[in-house]
């Protein structure tokens, strides 16, 4: 179990401050041989560690963030004195629980000697400050310089995307009026010679006008319209087949409102890609009505024994995008259900 941040700094801390009393004591019993207890060495160290923080994450933390920093002449020598005080109170205490009390009086050089201790560790502490601060201002200008790159990136990611789409705009603009124009081309000849195949030419010139027409500003279009579409689109697979297709289609309603475009058609060809149209006890039904600003489109198929899985669920998927990029969670409901041999889906979508 990998050891969290707050806990590996403490350990460091801990293993820091072993490393220096160690250091102090050693050089302390090698300097002046003494017979101080190791609870002695525990109290005064306590104290050390207490005034090292305490100046670090308190009065200069304090002082710098309220911008009060010339009161740090004032407040040195008050933590001083402070330090002095509670030094002498310790060392009366201690030499109480002493085997043998030491004789103690508050001389020069006492006062030297406790000046300078608390000095030292101001110093420590100062110095631990600002190397933290260090690391801090450094990890936020890391962080800020890598949301500068990010932001670059993603920057040059859309510039490449608004080019890309800049080219498809102006293909879409060439493309339409050309298959349009040989559309229009093909109907005109093959109207005296074959009237099935013009009607399918017409109405596959009308599906792709729908197709590649432009979107309103609200990105959506008419029901009425889209239905339509569904409607040729029907007709245009029944050229393909010489047999009839058992399909069902049911309008109920004045379908008004707007949808986006070819939303209902995509499970439409589901239908066509994944559905047994032959079969006349099991007829497919589509089922598209609006009722008080309320859209219910519901399907039912058959499913083909044998069919390639390919691309099988994407357009459905892309379908579920394009319903929660237009509307929330409360302004529609899909429920799809299916085994082995049917599918079964119920779109209901508030219009308002």
């Amino acid at each position: 179990m990998p050891i969290s941040t707050s806990y590996r700094t403490i350990l460091y801390h801990i293993l820091a401050w072993a490393a220096f009393i160690t250091y102090e004591v050693l050089l302390v019993e090698l300097i002046s041989p003494t017979t101080t207890a190791w609870w002695e060495w525990t109290c005064w160290y306590t104290l050390n560690i207490c005034l090292f923080y305490f100046f670090a994450h308190v009065v200069l933390q304090y002082t710098v963030k309220h911008k009060q920093l010339l009161l740090l002449p004032l407040l040195v020598p008050a933590i001083v004195a402070g330090y002095i005080t509670i030094q002498v109170g310790l060392e009366s205490v201690i030499n109480l629980f002493r085997d043998e009390p030491e004789s103690f009086s508050i001389n020069r050089v006492f006062l030297l000697r406790a000046t300078w201790r608390c000095i030292y560790f101001l110093g420590f502490s100062t110095a631990y400050w600002f190397t933290r601060q260090t690391i801090k201002n450094t990890k936020h200008i890391n962080k800020i310089e890598l949301q500068r790159l990010q932001a670059e990136r993603e920057k040059a990611e859309l510039t490449k995307g608004l080019a890309r789409s800049q080219n498809a705009l102006h293909q879409a603009q060439v493309s339409p009026h050309l298959l349009f124009n040989t559309l229009n081309f093909i109907y005109n000849s093959v109207q005296d010679v074959s009237p099935k195949a013009s009607k399918g030419v017409l109405l596959l010139s009308e599906v792709m006008h729908y197709a590649l027409q432009r979107v309103q500003e609200d990105g959506k279009t008419d029901l009425k319209n889209e239905v339509e579409h569904i409607e040729r689109y029907i007709a245009l697979n029944q050229l393909r087949f010489s047999y009839p297709l058992q399909l069902q289609m049911k309008c109920c309603g004045q379908l008004q409102g707007r949808i986006p475009p070819l939303l209902l058609l995509t499970f439409v060809e589901n239908i066509f890609k994944h559905g047994d149209l032959t079969d006349p006890s099991q007829a497919a039904q589509i089922l598209v009505s609006s009722i008080q600003n309320q859209l219910y489109f519901s399907t039912n198929n058959k499913k083909r024994k044998h069919h390639a899985a390919r691309g099988h669920g994407i357009g459905i998927q892309n379908a579920k995008t394009r319903l929660t990029q237009y509307y929330t969670e409360n302004d529609y409901t899909l429920a799809i259900q299916e085994d082995d041999q049917h599918h079964r889906l119920s779109l209901k979508i508030n219009l308002t």
